[in-house]
């Protein structure tokens, strides 16, 4: 029987036994007799063994030589020949009962196995040494040294191996002739290379699968964390504001003079939505409100002169305005008007009554309207939302429409209804000289005495008289104006040098110079409270 030694190459000085049948050689893990240099194809070469003759057939595109010499067919070996696969793998052909026999010999075991027994036998301790006897010889060291090379080459050349013993199988190419080899032949795939492909595929799927992880996860914890909000439902629209937060007023001036003019403004939301209409008496200002821009709003402004408004009282200029909109057209549902006045302006102010409203016609409107009793004019000032939208809307649509410059406040008056003849120049003569005496305690009679006269003027067409009159009562007001200012920090010096009682007494003073209801000061000085 003939033995292959490894006489150069990887695994050095390992040995197969050429038995009957064949005995393939190659890199691959189904080769009888592994070889493990990279420039070995998969299945090199096969020996086959019959008669007691055996034979060496090439299987490889990169050739066997045996003594240098191409092998070309089936080539018969005897004992001393030199098998060369590759360029760095050489084979001994020996008797297997030869000098060699000692050597280490394949016996028909796996290649992976002869690797691990190598393994084993390097690791185990070596046998105390007897006396004389001569130190370990360099053969067993050198098994170790290939049982190791060859563990090591078997894990990390394992895919490499395969698909190189399978290209024909697999598809994959051949390298250089300077590197890796291509197998010639094509052949099915060994359950156990099978298994070994399909672990090393599960490796990778796991190995993309916790890479894949380590990177969705934290990116869809930044993503829910930054996540752009819905913000939430608007439940109740407010009036627009800008980045800073600062309210977006825009104003218009009115159609009988505006705030430049000493007269007013009308205000109404800054978001540049709004187009200005003009009308009879009036204008109507429309456009849209919301976070979305999608409720139409109206903003109407009308103006009427007429000498009756001088000799109605407020409560009836509103019940006959109310009346006057029910019979324009359309349907209208008014609510109760509001009890107490409201005031536009800074100074004495004008009051206003608030009244709402359900209208029909082009659609259903909820209305807010402020309508102001001015002497001989009416101005009604309303803003409509459709009706579905009351609940969201009508908190801002109850905001102050008219800015008044200060002229136009100073000289507000209401009519006195049913007064009786005076004496027009000689209550000028007396108004006048109580103006020159700076008694804040007369100032309500004196105001009241102004408009009764002006009412009366007003009736009578007794233009000159009007003109005067108004004129005292913009002087008169003019001094309250100065007079307030000065009692409140009277009143805030001696709450910040905590004298209450000269607190109480500036306040109580006040109250009684302001009496009159139809004067914003009246409700402003019932709120400055003396004490700590």
């Amino acid at each position: 029987m003939l033995r292959l030694t490894v006489e150069s190459g990887e695994p050095a000085g390992a040995a197969c036994d050429l038995k009957p049948g064949e005995t393939t050689l190659g890199r691959s893990r189904s080769a009888t007799f592994r070889l493990l240099a990279s420039d070995v194809s998969g299945l090199h070469a096969v020996v086959k063994v019959a008669g007691g003759v055996a034979r060496l057939e090439n299987l490889s595109q990169f050739g066997t030589r045996v003594d240098d010499q191409p092998v070309a067919g089936a080539v018969a070996l005897i004992p001393g020949q030199r098998i060369a696969i590759g360029k760095m793998t050489v084979l001994r052909v020996d008797e297997a009962g030869g000098a060699d026999a000692e050597a280490p010999t394949g016996g028909g075991h796996e290649p992976a196995t002869r690797a691990a027994d190598a393994l084993t036998a390097a690791a185990a301790p070596a046998p105390a040494p007897t006396r004389g006897a001569a130190p370990a010889g360099t053969r067993p060291a050198a098994v170790a040294a290939s049982a190791r090379a060859t563990a090591e080459t078997l894990a990390d050349d394992a895919f490499s191996e395969l698909t190189r013993s399978m290209g024909g199988v697999t598809g994959q190419g051949g390298e250089s002739e300077e590197g890796a080899t291509r197998a010639m032949q094509t052949r099915a795939a060994t359950p156990e290379e099978i298994e070994h492909l399909q672990e090393l595929e599960r490796k990778r799927v796991r190995r993309r699968l916790t890479v894949g992880l380590s990177v969705a996860i934290p990116l869809v914890m930044l993503a829910l964390i930054f996540r752009p909000r819905r913000p939430p439902p608007e439940v109740e629209i407010e009036w627009p504001k800008d980045a800073a937060g600062s309210y977006l007023d825009q104003f218009e001036p009115a159609p009988s003079g505006g705030y430049k003019e000493d007269g007013f403004d009308v205000c109404f939301p800054g978001n540049g939505t709004f187009k200005r209409k003009v009308i009879e008496g009036g204008m109507v200002l429309e456009g849209f409100i919301g976070r979305s821009l999608d409720v139409p709003m109206r903003v109407v402004v009308q103006e009427e002169r007429e000498v009756r408004f001088a000799g109605l009282s407020r409560a009836a200029a509103v019940e006959d305005w109310m009346q006057q909109a029910a019979d324009s057209g359309g349907r209208w549902n008014f609510d109760r008007p509001s009890p107490t006045p409201a005031f536009f302006g800074r100074k004495n102010g004008i009051p206003y009554t608030r009244v709402t409203y359900l209208r029909d016609g082009d659609g259903t409107w909820f209305g807010v309207a402020s309508v102001v009793l001015y002497g001989d004019r009416r101005l009604v000032a309303r803003t409509e939302v459709p009706a579905a939208e009351r609940m969201r809307a009508e908190k801002m649509m109850s905001v102050k429409l008219i800015r008044p410059a200060d002229a136009f406040e100073f000289a507000y008056w209401e009519g006195v209804p049913g007064t009786a003849s005076l004496d027009e120049s000689a209550m000028l003569r007396q108004i006048r000289a109580d103006l020159e005496r700076i008694a804040p305690a007369t100032w309500a009679a004196l105001e009241s005495l102004l408009q009764t006269l002006l009412t009366q003027a007003v009736q009578a067409g007794h233009r000159e008289v009007e003109t005067e009159a108004l004129a005292l009562l913009v002087k008169l007001r003019e001094r309250q104006a100065l007079w307030f200012n000065s009692q409140k920090l009277a009143f805030d010096a001696a709450m910040m040098q905590n004298n209450w009682k000269k607190a109480e007494k500036v306040a109580e003073f006040t109250k009684a110079v302001y009496s009159r209801v139809e004067d914003q000061r009246y409700f402003d000085v019932r709120k400055w409270k003396a004490g700590p």
